[in-house]
């Protein structure tokens, strides 16, 4: 079994990592990880640009449904370049026609390049179609449903309603209401409610002496976690980390744990970190 402190050793660790500060452990130093702080992820620093184009909130739900099942900047980056250099809004992406005019070319000049697979919004894996075709039905027919989010500021029942959205189940429902929390002019609601990925409930499961916690049992430990013991988020004047952070840190550490369990040494070059972009911290996570 694990306890509270291996966590926080590893999280440390880990955050020391992304201070550019050296670090003993080799699997760390290694392998890929995410950051202690979901938002100082690189795929979230970049989603956060785009989101905040926009202004209206169905037009930033509509960007991180879009993108979460995209997950690559340069498949991003392309999409947007042949859409006029805009960022979509919802009314494209809830539009058919978009995905033939816009979509489907980048699709066919990214063969292989166009989805990182990280997150899959698009649940049926049986259906033939190609891609584009599957993103052509389902996105736009999540129209009237994230429309209902939209109307909602409470953290909680986003994620509730998301969960009715065609393809999204409970963890990319969560994901995408912490998306939404990080635009301009929204409220940090990151202490107020969370919801536990399978990751997650695999790591509290280490600290617990079994394979997956419940998602009461996972809850409990991330809402009491002792995040003095944590570095606070960086430039947010002593933010500590949140339930979401937590619940992030808890994920990273049960792959880290089966690696260490199965006797992983690390492989032989250091993983290399993308180039450097300028850190945005959501204004309301600054104190």
């Amino acid at each position: 079994m694990k306890t509270i402190e291996d966590v926080v050793k590893f999280a440390k660790a880990r955050h020391r990592i992304w201070e550019g500060k050296p670090t003993k452990s080799r699997i760390l130093t290694t392998r890929k990880f995410t950051n202690v702080f979901r938002v100082l992820d690189r795929g979230s620093q970049y989603l956060i640009s785009l989101m905040n184009v926009h202004d209206d909130p169905i037009d930033r739900l509509a960007v991180s449904y879009f993108y979460r099942q995209v997950n690559r900047p340069d498949t991003m980056d392309d999409i947007i370049a042949a859409n006029d250099g805009f960022v979509p809004d919802a009314s494209e992406i809830f539009s058919a026609d978009w995905y033939d005019r816009v979509v489907g070319p980048v699709a066919a000049a990214r063969p292989g390049r166009f989805l990182s697979g990280a997150y899959m919004i698009l649940v049926s894996p049986s259906d033939p179609r190609p891609t584009v075709q599957k993103m052509q039905s389902v996105f736009p027919a999540a129209a009237p449903w994230l429309g209902h989010v939209a109307e909602t500021p409470d953290l909680e029942l986003r994620v509730m309603l998301l969960q009715e959205t065609p393809g999204l189940g409970p963890f990319m429902a969560m994901q995408i209401a912490t998306d939404l929390g990080y635009t301009k002019g929204e409220p940090d609601q990151e202490n107020t409610y969370v919801l536990a990925g399978p990751g997650s409930k695999r790591g509290v499961g280490f600290l617990l002496g079994k394979t997956y916690a419940t998602a009461k049992e996972a809850q409990d430990v991330i809402q009491s976690f002792p995040v003095e013991l944590l570095p606070p988020l960086p430039e947010s004047n002593g933010r500590p980390a949140s339930w979401m952070d937590i619940q992030n840190v808890f994920c990273e550490f049960s792959k880290y744990a089966r690696m260490v369990e199965r006797g992983d040494k690390g492989a032989p070059k250091v993983y290399t970190r993308g180039e450097p972009f300028e850190l945005h911290i959501p204004k309301q996570f600054v104190r």
